[in-house]
């Protein structure tokens, strides 16, 4: 029997899911290990770094399960005859997922539908790499230059029209346009998990996203502040296709910015009328105001209040004044 562990993520784990396919073609049995059971193989997932301390705590318990994902070993792959597998889209369960589906307002209902949509979409990568080579993103290391990997037919899931589509720049492929008009004519519902490079937006690209399905917002990225005219050209190519309110602008934090920066794009984006939403460095510990500007940009919090009257700000400033005191 072969056990699995997914450490983190809140989408099913991709490479799971061949790894499953794969043995179960070879008529083993598959699950998620549970405690006292006896398995002939054990591979476990980690996709962020600040988990390592998960995969040390699998490997004092499990010391031969076979460990990968970015957040463990930027090196590893699986093997050409797992990759190549279809993805196993029956691994995982609603009760595998709801608990991925933290916080909000949103009802349990609401949430078990949720979780529903995501274990019954079709899933994966048509291309791999990035065109890009930015500092703080593990992509061009990890998986080279920009190259095709499948189709999107070869994604899909019978169970839905729903397809989370993993491709790193999808605004870089150079089949970008046939993509969209397949997704279009096959009538599917998409979302484009890792954004669009809106720097690298045209007018022919835009017109073809507003014609698609959208699960989720379409969502692009500004890190860096010498990016801004690009970005601001791009937002103003896409808005002219795609209502403003479905924009979702990522902007990384406590890479080279400081706050004042990261406190201008945020009132830019605002101005413009684009919902931004804070994602901190993950490889420097980021500091109590880099959780706070998080915090209080992505839960909505800046249309009530200001961000010195942010209640764990404020509650912030004053616990580090008392660590003073106590150490003067």
């Amino acid at each position: 029997m072969i056990g699995l562990i997914d450490v983190d993520g809140k989408l099913p784990n991709l490479a799971l899911m061949k790894i499953s396919s794969f043995y179960k073609s070879l008529g083993e049995r598959v699950e998620f290990v549970k405690q006292g059971a006896k398995y002939t193989k054990i591979y476990a997932s980690c996709l962020f770094s600040w988990n390592r301390h998960e995969c040390e705590r699998i490997l004092s318990v499990y010391p031969e399960a076979e460990i990968g994902g970015t957040g463990w070993d930027l090196n590893k792959t699986l093997p050409d005859e797992i990759e190549s597998c279809r993805p196993d889209y029956e691994l995982y369960t609603i009760e595998d997922i709801l608990p991925r589906i933290k916080g909000g307002i949103a009802s349990k209902e609401s949430k078990i539908k949720k979780a529903e949509i995501i274990i019954n979409a079709g899933m994966g990568f048509t291309s791999r790499g990035c065109v890009r080579n930015c500092g703080f993103c593990f992509v061009p290391p990890k998986e080279g230059q920009f190259h095709q990997v499948s189709s999107i037919g070869e994604l899909l899931n019978s169970k839905s029209d729903v397809l989370i589509l993993m491709d790193n720049n999808l605004t870089a492929d150079p089949n970008v346009l046939d993509k969209l008009k397949e997704i279009k004519e096959r009538n599917l519902i998409v979302d484009i998990t890792q954004g669009i490079d809106v720097r690298l937006l045209t007018p022919e690209i835009a017109k073809a996203l507003s014609e698609i399905k959208h699960l989720r917002s379409v969502h692009y990225a500004w890190d860096l502040m010498g990016y801004e005219k690009q970005v601001m050209e791009g937002i103003k190519i896409l808005s002219q296709h795609v209502k403003l309110y479905k924009h979702l602008c990522m902007m990384l934090t406590g890479y080279n910015t400081n706050f004042e920066e990261d406190m201008y794009r945020f009132r830019k984006l605002v101005e413009l009328g684009v919902k931004p939403y804070v994602m901190p460095y993950n490889k420097t510990y980021p500091t109590k105001k880099h959780h706070c500007f998080a915090g209080w940009v992505n839960s909505r919090k800046h249309t009530i209040c200001s961000f010195e009257e942010f209640e764990p700000w404020v509650k912030a400033q004053s616990n580090s004044g008392q660590i003073s005191m106590l150490l003067d």
